[in-house]
């Protein structure tokens, strides 16, 4: 009975993709702004992080799993999802790794090819607003 809602949850976590990233390698990707967090961040910091990405329809990134065990992740990730009313937490070190992602948080935009990260807890709409004035990306 207990292993019921985590399955359950590990199936309701790939759904929260864009219709750009189903299905496609992350390589042929060519448009993406993405949130990369952890669960090593305290909740009281998380939760206004998650629900910002949640409110702006960007997708939030986790690099892997919490002390390497499913069990462990998914509970914690049904635990945020039940008492915050937050979703779209996916767990990609693919994506950590092709961006450099090495501290969270961290927001990207990619524009083809080039892509720009700007790390820090500053709100995510000062962090697009960076991007947009400064990026690789502004135009985009």
């Amino acid at each position: 009975m207990r292993k019921l809602p985590l399955l359950f949850l590990l199936i309701l976590l790939p759904s929260a993709t864009t219709q750009a990233e189903e299905g496609a390698p992350l390589a042929s990707v060519q448009q993406e702004t993405a949130y990369f967090l952890s669960s090593s961040i305290p909740e009281k910091t998380l939760v206004p992080l998650l629900k910002s990405a949640q409110t702006k329809v960007i997708p939030v990134y986790f690099n892997g799993l919490i002390d390497n065990s499913m069990e462990k992740t998914a509970r914690y990730l049904l635990n945020l999802m039940q008492k915050y009313q937050v979703a779209g937490i996916q767990i990609d070190p693919l994506r950590f790794d092709y961006y450099g992602i090495t501290q969270v948080p961290a927001l990207v935009k990619r524009c083809g090819k080039t892509f720009d990260v700007v790390y820090g807890s500053l709100a995510l709409e000062e962090g697009l607003t960076q991007i947009s004035r400064h990026g690789a990306c502004r135009d985009e």
